[in-house]
């Protein structure tokens, strides 16, 4: 079944409209930041307003952000600085949700790493306690070392099955 743009979107020209209306173009930045516009952050509000609406929208829909500004365009900020500015933010977050990624695929490498080594290690463990007399308390040292493997090897890993989280489902380069 092929994923639909929601009907509160507006399409032109075969691509869904992201509009997005403020008073001024001053509203689209965070106001705590001292850099020029170009390299501001944006507006924590108006990035949790872009990503939940890219949420919506179908993956491999083609998008186009629309500012509409009450007060009309300010003359210092030109279309091509907030332009820059948004596709610099993303690219930005893109850039910084890649290393995390990376950085959690690296953790986890080394901790399977380390957890193979435990298990294998309580392993071994296990088939020495083979040589102790014959018997209960054999074979419960032996079955605690397998499941003392085992559990090592679990809690050594930092990896969890949940998304990096809501903004990376979001962000896609155009």
């Amino acid at each position: 079944m092929k994923s639909q743009v929601p009907p509160h979107y507006r399409t032109e020209d075969n691509r869904t409209c992201l509009d997005i209306r403020l008073k001024t173009a001053h509203q689209l930045f965070d106001g705590r930041d001292p850099a020029p516009f170009r390299e501001r952050d944006l507006d924590e509000d108006a990035v949790d307003y872009i990503v939940g609406a890219f949420e919506e929208i179908p993956a491999k829909a083609p998008v186009t952000i629309v500012l509409w500004f009450a007060e009309g365009a300010d003359a210092s900020i030109s279309t091509s600085t907030i332009r820059e500015a948004v596709h610099g933010f993303f690219e930005a977050e893109i850039a910084r949700i890649r290393r995390r990624i990376r950085q959690h695929v690296k953790q986890g490498q080394m901790a399977l790493g380390l957890g193979l080594v435990l298990l294998t290690f309580f392993l071994f463990l296990a088939e020495l306690s083979r040589s102790l007399p014959e018997g209960t308390l054999r074979e419960i040292v032996r079955e605690g070392l397998v499941i003392t493997g085992w559990v090592a090897t679990a809690g050594s890993s930092p990896l969890r099955l949940v998304a990096p989280g809501p903004r990376a489902a979001a962000i896609r380069a155009d």
